[in-house]
């Protein structure tokens, strides 16, 4: 739990039970985990609003943003919503409300990948984000979808998540 007002950590969790060692593994303190769509807000969503062309009212195309063949040859669309339905078009509102995919996805090829991935990475500080020749989260799977190469601390989510708390503003 993160007060808001000084960026200071005032309680925090990471197992379950009595503790039995010092210093042994915290999952508060040393894991790194996929974030999955608790990623959208970070990587989409706060980006397209600040940006000003976007809004919660906003309509965006409820649709795959692409196709592709996958082994056996079959067209299989990117995204898929977790119903494999689309509605196609929704407010961001309600993609944000629902945690609609396709929404997600589709408003950041609107913001772009580079503006995303900058914005995760420098106004919330997310420190595992990567983009090197090897391994890359500049794209829409792990910004949009939060499939990141390496995943996220739980640090790094629980600042990044206060910021929206404090109007705004990060504090480290």
């Amino acid at each position: 739990i993160i007060d808001n007002r000084t960026g200071d950590i005032v309680a925090m969790a990471g197992g379950v039970g009595e503790k039995k060692i010092f210093d042994g593994w915290n999952m508060a303190t040393d894991a790194v985990c996929q974030v999955g769509s608790s990623f959208k807000p970070i990587g989409v969503y706060a980006p397209a609003f600040e940006l000003g062309d976007i809004s919660p009212a906003t309509v965006i195309k409820d649709l795959p943003l692409k196709y592709t063949k996958n082994a056996a040859g079959k067209r299989v669309a990117f995204p898929n919503n977790v119903e494999k339905r689309y509605q196609v078009s929704r407010t961001v509102l309600s993609g944000i409300v629902d945690s609609v995919n396709a929404i997600s996805v589709n408003t950041l090829d609107e913001i772009g990948l580079k503006y995303s991935f900058e914005f995760a990475s420098e106004k919330f500080r997310i420190s595992d984000l990567v983009n090197n020749d090897r391994h890359s989260d500049m794209d829409y799977a792990p910004l949009a979808l939060g499939g990141l190469t390496y995943g996220a601390t739980v640090r790094d989510m629980a600042s990044a998540y206060a910021t929206f708390a404090n109007n705004g503003v990060y504090r480290e």
